[in-house]
């Protein structure tokens, strides 16, 4: 069965439009998912281990205070000296511990209550008044569980605080004091505010679909959410259960941390669902655009490629007359391209020298615009790529108004770059220096206060015409390649306009690593990475010179290793500009 040409063109249109949609949007999917969930919990990370930093503090300054009161002398021998049997004089005795345990209370506005047990059984506390409080105070379970520890944290347990009832965790320390000779053990109880542990987790315990923190003897110290589904508390302690730091499933990614003192361990939970929520409405949306693609392509499509198969038609009919014997045929076709060309060498069948002619300057022409547009669509991706990288780590970062400047930056520059004709060639450096300071915005928003721009230009300049986007990767190639991997806080970067005898200079210098540079064919040809993208922008500058400035124009590069980089433009100098 025989399928017109049309119907082929159109069907196999369609095909390539919807796998080249389907597939770049499936890539482009799986390679933000994966870049969304290392970042997650690269910062989930970070974010444990200022959770850890803050509580290993607070257990730095609770094991301070238990020291100093364990080797304060006056303490002890107040505490152990033999009762005298008068009233007043232990009544005094025991008040100047008390004076001397609350001052050690003063030193930390989360510490409650300090309270000594010595062998005796007697309290010693900040706290007048409380014996029989504390008597039964020590007689509650939590006590009894870390009575036989060397030193440990209790689980939150409830303490009556001057006017009513606080949460509080208590640190236990088994004790002998020095000097003085005792068989039995003594007990100092530091009473730590709850309030104060809850609080480390106030601004990142939201980010988490559960945290929280357990002590050394597997009491849960810190629960962000008591309201867990039983099936990812079980996932949690599975996973988590064995000393590792991370696991994961399709459903959820649990992290854990142990960077406290006293076996303190954290552990969190994250919902992919929830991390995942945005990128998956943005994979619907794409559906839906891959859909309407189609159909817009086949629209749009449909009248190109009957303009197309139109005058093949024409020619079909008329060789199948001139076959018969009607030698007398022609064929007027007016497309505009190849088969207009075509029809015309089926009417005369020898072309004339002129149209010859004009046929080829037209060819090279476009064959010459061609090259242009070739070199020029090498530099854009490349500064996209970089621009929307910069957008995408200041989202991540929650950096929103950053990201937006940086955006609105991109788009100026866009505004600016979007030329047809001779305006996508040339520019006044006016122009083009305003393109570089709109990219300075994005490049000082991802390397913050590492380099400045110095601008030395004579404002009569400023109206000259130059090519288009040649200094900006100039100025990228400053800061990526000698300013960040330089030593120094802060680089320079001077940009300057001058004459110099028949020649108008724009020159880029910078402060930075430098280079050595080869004896010849210092232009980067090809590579990886940076050094990939670096010859892109220099060999295409030079080409872009040399197509539309002639020989005298020329790209010419000044480097030493830790002396910086100096890059000269010259172009031929006209008075008509």
């Amino acid at each position: 069965m025989r399928i017109k040409i049309r119907t082929k063109i159109v069907a196999s249109a369609a095909l390539v439009v919807s796998l080249s949609l389907a597939l770049s949007g499936f890539f482009i999917y799986d390679y933000a998912r994966n870049i969304i969930r290392d970042q997650s919990i690269k910062d989930s990370r970070t974010k444990l281990a200022q959770i850890s930093f803050q509580l290993g503090k607070i257990q730095e300054q609770v094991a301070k205070t238990a020291e100093y009161i364990v080797s304060d002398e006056e303490i002890a021998r107040q505490i152990y000296a033999q009762p005298t049997g008068n009233i007043e004089a232990d009544y005094f005795r025991k008040q100047a511990v008390q004076e001397k345990l609350g001052r050690f209370v003063a030193l930390g506005n989360f510490i409650l209550n300090v309270l000594i047990v010595p062998p005796s059984g007697e309290t010693y506390s900040n706290a007048s008044g409380y014996e029989d409080y504390f008597a039964d105070y020590l007689k509650q379970d939590w006590f009894a569980k870390l009575s036989r520890e060397r030193s440990a944290y209790s689980e939150p347990h409830s303490f009556f605080y001057i006017s009513g009832q606080r949460q509080v965790v208590s640190y236990v320390l088994k004790y002998r004091p020095i000097g003085i000779n005792s068989a039995a053990d003594s007990y100092l109880v530091i009473d730590v505010a709850y309030s104060e542990l809850s609080n480390v987790f106030l601004q990142t315990a939201r980010d988490f679909e559960q945290i929280e923190l357990y002590s050394g003897q597997g009491a849960l110290l810190y629960a962000a959410n008591e309201e867990l589904p039983a099936a990812d508390r079980e996932f949690m302690a599975s996973a988590l259960g064995q000393g590792a730091d991370y696991a994961e499933d399709d459903r959820r990614i649990a992290l854990a941390d142990d960077g406290m003192n006293y076996g303190w361990r954290q552990t969190a939970l994250l919902s992919k669902h929830t991390l995942f929520e945005k990128i998956n409405r943005i994979f619907y949306f794409y559906i839906l655009i891959i859909l309407c693609g189609i159909v817009a392509s086949t629209v749009v499509m449909l009248p190109i490629i009957v303009g197309l198969t139109r005058p093949l038609i024409r020619l079909t009919n008329a060789m199948k007359r001139v076959a018969v014997g009607d030698l007398g045929t022609t064929v007027d076709i007016r497309s505009g391209d190849e088969l207009e060309i075509l029809g015309g060498g089926f009417n005369r069948m020898v072309g004339d020298l002129k149209e010859t002619i004009q046929a080829s300057v037209r060819s090279e022409a476009d064959k010459r615009q061609m090259q242009i547009d070739l070199l020029m669509a090498q530099i854009n991706p490349h500064f996209l790529y970089n621009a929307l990288n910069t957008v995408i780590y200041l989202s991540h970062a929650g950096r929103s108004a950053e990201a937006a400047e940086v955006t609105q930056a991109l788009i100026a520059i866009l505004q600016d770059t979007i030329k047809t004709g001779e305006g996508a060639v040339r520019a006044p450096l006016a122009d083009e220096k305003r393109i570089v300071d709109k990219y300075a915005v994005i490049q000082q928003t991802r390397y913050p206060g590492r380099f400045r721009l110095v601008w030395e230009i004579d404002e009569t300049l400023l109206s000259r015409p130059v090519p288009r986007m040649a200094l900006q990767p100039l100025v990228e190639n400053a800061i990526l390649h000698g300013i960040v991997p330089a030593d120094a806080e802060t680089g320079t970067i001077t940009l300057r306009a001058y004459l110099e005898g028949p020649d108008l200079c724009l020159e880029v210098e910078d402060d930075g690593l430098g280079m050595t540079l080869p004896a010849t064919g210092w232009l980067p040809s090809g590579g990886a990475g940076h050094e990939r993208t670096r010859g892109i922008g220099l060999s295409n500058i030079q080409e872009r010179l040399r197509s539309h400035f002639g020989a005298r124009a020329r790209l010419e590069v000044e480097s030493e290793p830790g002396r910086g980089t100096l890059a000269r433009i010259r172009l031929p100098w006209t008075e008509g500009g």
